[in-house]
């Protein structure tokens, strides 16, 4: 029986409904080894730990690009600038820059909007000498922007 002194506490076995959330603790390496000790001691399991999950963010990634179906190629940014080369032009290649190729969707930067105007003129022409230098099915639309 409760005094009427002391004010009104929840059951232990229910979670107060206003309190903070749990928070997790976290064992500094000497709680660590004192918890393997007594799990080695009484040949019971260890609690599972917070960190047996980590990955390196190396390791995970090359996994992840290892399967993806780059083809070496294609990505190589000095192959591409050769390419654009050749295709442009000496004056076109030299005003504007092909970033990437990627979808069939080649993407073309250029500095100022009046050479964006002038490829956007001669876009036919330059989507087939990319065809011609990439191959037919590398190279289908042309994208150009302005930066």
């Amino acid at each position: 029986m409760s005094s009427p002194w002391f004010p009104y506490t929840p059951d232990r076995d229910r979670p107060d409904p206003h309190a903070s959330p749990v928070r997790y603790d976290y064992l500094s390496r000497d709680e660590q080894e004192v918890r393997q000790a007594l799990a080695d001691w009484f040949q019971i399991s260890p609690a599972t730990s917070e960190t047996r999950n980590l990955h390196t963010a190396e390791s995970l990634l090359g996994d992840i690009l290892s399967k993806l179906p780059l083809d070496g190629d294609g990505m190589d940014p000095e192959l591409l600038r050769a390419g654009w080369l050749k295709a442009a032009g000496p004056f076109l290649g030299q005003q504007s820059n092909l970033l990437s190729i990627v979808k069939g969707v080649a993407t073309i930067q250029v500095l100022q909007p009046a050479m964006r105007y002038h490829l956007q003129q001669w876009q036919g022409a330059l989507l087939g000498k990319l065809k011609d230098q990439f191959g037919k099915d590398a190279v289908h639309s042309i994208r150009i922007r302005i930066g």
